[in-house]
């Protein structure tokens, strides 16, 4: 109802960058960021079957693969969560620490159980919901605003 917020809110910027090169001590990429007007906020691994990865790979190489102390990853200076995906779960983060970091179920739940719902006309992956709920646009630019 105010054209001035309303103005500003459509000015923000929302990128994704797919393969991130964040680190001078290595040539590690990140497999997506997704930024606000350029300050990355999230970051996530993805895996799929069909290179022979699970959500597990992911959290595996966020544990020991990427180094917390990297500015990138730094706990409340940089992203704010960290998500480990494959086609079926989804887990995340909001700090890294090296092998002690613990990673939680992001998923819708299943018949009352763990995991996602499959897409009742079999069109997308059960992890669909992340990327066309949670991180769309006015969703992703919500969740920010509460931080």
């Amino acid at each position: 109802m105010n054209p001035k917020l309303e103005e500003q809110y459509a000015a923000n910027r929302v990128s994704v960058t797919r393969q991130l090169k964040y680190s001078d001590k290595n040539s590690n990429a990140l497999d997506l960021v997704l930024s606000i007007n350029g300050i990355p906020l999230i970051t996530a691994e993805l895996k799929n079957p069909m290179t022979g990865q699970n959500v597990y790979h992911a959290i595996h190489q966020y544990k020991k693969d990427r180094d917390h102390r990297e500015r990138l990853f730094e706990f409340r200076k940089r992203s704010l969560v960290h998500f480990a995906v494959d086609t079926d779960l989804v887990f995340m983060t909001t700090r890294l620490a090296g092998s002690a970091t613990y990673f939680l179920p992001f998923n819708r739940g299943n018949d009352g159980g763990a995991g996602n719902p499959a897409d009742p006309a079999g069109n997308n992956y059960r992890t669909a919901y992340l990327w066309k709920s949670v991180w769309k646009r006015d969703s992703f630019l919500d969740i920010a605003a509460r931080f």
